[in-house]
């Protein structure tokens, strides 16, 4: 009974406050929004796509009243104040509504609020309810109506009510539960957001769907028995289902690598505040807007070449991305799973904080300095598979990848086979100091120690700055520094903080393209040829002792990315059992270069990039394993294609592998070789005194390995020690299938035909319907698969 009496008192006070007024009311003083955090939305370079939603505490999105939708503007004011458009800004009618439901019920369950009064409530009073603190709402409801105008109230109320789940305010609500902007938000969405506000943890949809939906029933009865809504819309809107955006787990954001570095770039830049702690307020309660340069196709395409080259359970992978006209940083993959709780390094970012030796992929480096001090690509070097150099720390001892043995040759093969032996005497003539410079100059910020092996990659850098630096190459020797953000607006739209690159010319145009030439011959014959992406590319491979680590870091002149493949946590060899192949830089990185680059550029233009020019050289057949001219029996896997000075090429054959057996200086007839395998021919026409040469040509009809043709032919007179040249049918050996996976069909068959293959083709979608619809008219199987011995015509599928 003496919560009844305290209620009716309640009553005749908001009547007294009514009448001592007279139209006397003192305004009140606009109270905003106090000091209400506010949720900052980090989005993508489309504008569109939300990566994270940064705040503290309460996540709040403010909104412009007009950019509410009328639906949202009926629905609230039908279900919480249906009078709110004439009441002053107490509703008496109201209040003696909830006496009525008080008595009744015996407690004190409603308040006849109008919406100013909430608004009251929330910026300035506290949530409780006693009949003194209703009349201070009521009094000051009505006082702040003289200051503001009945869309201005509503504004201010919808951005500060709780809508459950962590969503404070319309603007957060609407993106949370429905994945958009406030003003696209349906009637049926509208009704269900405003239904929310009474109760809006028992009522919330992710949680409660059903008592969602009953609640949002009762606000479209309501609309309709005012008459703001027509009942077959209404229906229509009760009948439709929820539709809620999938969730994030709490604190997740989309590409978190990426946007981890953002805030990490953001807290340490002191044009955002004076300290960490007021750049932290800035960002995590300021409501502001900031725009970066990912791109959400390519990150994604990243992800998946990853995923397709790599095996489960095998090392990682990390990729960044950068067009290097603007240093916009377009992609970052740090790892697998940032959110991985199985994994104790997932949340190390492997692209930017994770630093490992490059190997030869820094040999680039090495190339442009001594480009700048006088070398050329056509600056030669002796012969050998190793050397010795004296620095300042001792003997340095360099053996080729392998062991491999070379010719006399350029500084422009060397580039291309990555010839350890060149490099390690390029640095000892150049200087150390000198390399330094221009890897630092390019992008390289990782400290760099001027010693002789860093000419082989064997100081750490990150991913991150490996594609930031061979950007230079690909800008014509002007680095652009990286970007991740290109600006910030305040809540109101007002510009608060713009990107401002750091362009410098890090070294001559003729460097740079000249660097680009010789590593566009590491992609074209070199140990990059599975980089190859059908379109103008350059690129070094990387592999560093053991095979612990390989890169590798390529570019056209649109984009440049640099791929890592390791293991996180250490140095682990990547070779059989442990992983299925051995792990080079130019196998798993440079196939998930080539699948990522070939995908992400699809549908743009070719660009040009330098190429090397044809100068007085031969092209010919050197086998590896002894420095000689390539013979017929030389190990496939030895046999590299060099071109090669015309007065210092090899001029003898490998006697190791192919030997001959000259019987005397006369005149022969030429023996019938026809119809045998390869080891016999060649050992009847050395026996018989002749020099043999090779040329494969496959025909259905004739047995692989066997002799179907033979110049001079049999019987003809020869003298002896002149060249036979038979024919064999098949593929030479050593020679394997190139990767086309997701190259256009076009591209595809003139990589194929580049290798004297026969391509069949089969135009056929793959399994996942939108992969084939993203990826039309492009490779997504082939057989043989990339790397497999070339046996006959290679199968090509083909989404439609």
């Amino acid at each position: 009974m003496i919560r009844h009496l305290r209620f009716i008192a309640l009553l005749l006070s908001f009547i007294t406050v009514l009448a001592a007024c007279d139209g006397e009311i003192q305004p009140l003083e606009d109270p905003g929004y106090g000091d209400l955090s506010q949720t900052s939305i980090v989005y993508a370079a489309d504008r569109t796509t939300v990566l994270a939603e940064w705040h503290v505490g309460q996540d709040r999105i403010l909104v412009d009243y007009e950019d509410l939708p009328q639906t949202l503007l009926d629905a609230i004011v039908a279900i919480e104040d249906e009078r709110y458009w004439s009441h002053p800004g107490i509703d008496l009618r109201a209040i003696a509504r909830a006496l009525v439901a008080n008595i009744e019920s015996g407690e004190i369950e409603q308040g006849g609020s109008t919406i100013t009064q909430q608004y009251i409530k929330n910026v300035i009073l506290t949530p409780e309810v006693t009949v003194e603190r209703k009349i201070e709402e009521a009094t000051l409801a009505l006082r702040l109506e003289e200051t503001l105008t009945k869309e201005e109230v509503l504004e201010r109320y919808l951005n500060t009510s709780y809508f459950g789940d962590g969503a404070y305010g319309v603007g957060a609500a609407a993106r949370h539960f429905f994945a958009k902007d406030v003003q696209d938000l349906t009637l049926a969405e509208s009704a269900l957001l405003a239904g929310a506000v009474q109760r809006p943890t028992a009522t919330d949809p992710t949680d409660y769907p059903e008592r969602a939906i009953a609640r949002r029933r009762v606000v479209l009865n309501q609309m309709v028995t005012l008459g703001w809504v027509d009942a077959d819309l209404a229906a229509e809107a009760d009948a439709e289902p929820l539709n809620l955006a999938p969730q994030l787990p709490p604190f997740q954001t989309l590409y978190p690598y990426f946007t981890k570095e953002v805030e990490k770039q953001l807290l340490a830049d002191p044009t955002l505040g004076a300290t960490e702690a007021d750049r932290y307020n800035l960002l995590f309660k300021g409501g502001l807007s900031i725009y970066t340069t990912i791109d959400p196709v390519m990150q994604e395409l990243g992800h998946q070449a990853l995923e397709a080259i790599l095996p489960d359970g095998g090392p990682s992978g990390a990729m960044v991305a950068i067009d290097p006209s603007t240093g916009y940083v377009k992609a970052i993959i740090g790892g697998p799973d940032f959110y991985d709780d199985t994994n104790p390094t997932a949340q190390f970012n492997l692209a930017t904080q994770g630093r490992r030796q490059p190997g030869s992929s820094f040999k680039p480096f090495v190339l442009a300095a001594a480009l700048e001090r006088g070398f050329t690509l056509g600056s030669e070097f002796g012969r050998g598979n190793g050397v010795t150099i004296e620095t300042p720390s001792g003997p340095w001892k360099v053996s080729n990848y392998n062991g491999a043995t070379f010719p006399d040759m350029t500084l422009l093969d060397a580039t291309r086979f990555s010839v350890n032996k060149v490099f390690a005497e390029l640095v000892d003539a150049i200087g150390p100091e000198a390399v330094v410079e221009v890897a630092h100059a390019a992008g390289i910020e990782s400290a760099l120690e001027p010693f002789h092996s860093i000419a082989l990659g064997a100081q750490e850098v990150s991913v991150f700055e490996m594609a930031s630096a061979y950007g230079t190459f690909a800008y014509e020797g002007i680095h652009i520094s990286p970007t991740l953000v290109t600006r910030i607006d305040t809540a109101d739209g007002v510009n608060l903080w713009a990107s401002t690159p750091i362009v410098t010319e890090a070294m001559s145009r003729e460097t740079a393209d000249t660097v680009t030439a010789a590593l566009s011959e590491v992609v074209r014959a070199g140990t990059g040829t599975r980089a190859a992406i059908g379109r103008p590319s350059a690129g070094k491979t990387g592999t560093t002792q053991q095979n612990n680590d390989a890169w590798f870091v390529g570019f056209t002149s649109d984009l440049v990315a640099a791929v890592w493949v390791g293991y996180p946590e250490g140095q682990i060899s990547m070779v059989p059992p442990i992983t299925p192949i051995k792990v080079t830089g130019g196998s798993w990185p440079a196939e998930i270069w080539s699948l990522f680059a070939s995908n992400a550029l699809s549908g743009t233009s070719f660009g040009n990039l330098s190429t090397v020019e044809a100068g007085s050289t031969v092209r010919l057949a050197v086998d590896t394993s002894t420095g000689y001219l390539a013979g017929p029996l030389c190990p496939g896997e030895h046999v590299i294609q060099l071109d090669l000075d015309i007065e210092n090429a090899p001029t003898i054959v490998c006697p190791i592998h192919n030997t001959s057996i000259i019987v005397n200086a006369g005149a022969a007839e030429v023996p019938s070789v026809i119809g045998l395998g390869l080891a016999d021919a060649v050992t009847k026409l050395s026996d018989a005194g002749f020099n043999v040469f090779t040329e494969w040509d496959k025909v259905d009809s004739i047995a692989d390995g066997t002799v179907w043709a033979q110049v001079p032919s049999a019987g003809a007179p020869s003298q002896l020690e002149s060249p036979v040249t038979i024919t064999i049918s098949g593929y030479e050996p050593g020679s394997v299938v190139p990767f086309v996976l997701g190259f256009p069909q076009a591209d595809a068959l003139a990589q194929l035909a580049e290798f004297g293959i026969t391509a069949l083709v089969v135009i056929e979608a793959e399994s996942d319907a939108a992969a084939a619809a993203a990826n039309a008219g492009t490779v997504w199987a082939q057989d043989p698969g990339p790397n497999d011995p070339i046996s006959g015509p290679v199968t090509l599928w083909i989404n439609p």
